[in-house]
C-alpha cells in the first residue's frame, strides 16, 4: 500500500511540474502566429481541414484556448474574439490525427491512405 501512495505522490509532483512549466511558456500573439478566424467556417465540418479543432495545441476545456497562441488581441483580420475558435487556424497548426477523418463517400475523390498522411514531409522531400 505504501508503494501505491509513493507512486501516486510522484505522479502528482510530475503533473504539478508540467502545469508549472506550461504556465511559464510565453505564448505568441494572434498576429505573430498569423491566426485567422473566419466566421464563414463556423458551421463547417471541423473534422476536415486545417482548423484549430484538429490541432494538437487546441484545448476545448474552459472555452477555446491554445497552448502556443494567446487568445487575447486581434487576429489577422482585426477581429477580437477573446478565444481561439475551433474554426480558426494559424501557422503553428500541427494536425491531431485522432480528430481528423475523411467523410467522403467511397469512390468519391482520391483514395486516401491515412497511414501515409501521418508521414512527415519536409522541403528536402519535395523535388
Amino acid at each position: 500500500m505504501s508503494d501505491f501512495i509513493s507512486e501516486a505522490g510522484k505522479k502528482i509532483k510530475e503533473m504539478a511540474g508540467t502545469v508549472d512549466n506550461m504556465t511559464k511558456f510565453t505564448k505568441k500573439s494572434k498576429l505573430e502566429a498569423a491566426y485567422v478566424e473566419n466566421d464563414k467556417f463556423a458551421d463547417s465540418n471541423l473534422h476536415e481541414g486545417y482548423f484549430c479543432y484538429n490541432c494538437i495545441y487546441w484545448i476545448a476545456a474552459g472555452g477555446g484556448r491554445c497552448m502556443i497562441v494567446s487568445e487575447d488581441g486581434p487576429d489577422e483580420q482585426g477581429k477580437m474574439s477573446g478565444v481561439i475558435a475551433p474554426h480558426g487556424c494559424c501557422l503553428g497548426y500541427h494536425p491531431n490525427y485522432d480528430k481528423l477523418h475523411d467523410t467522403r463517400a467511397p469512390g468519391e475523390g482520391i483514395a486516401q491512405d491515412t497511414e501515409k498522411n501521418r508521414e512527415k514531409i519536409t522541403t528536402a522531400d519535395v523535388v
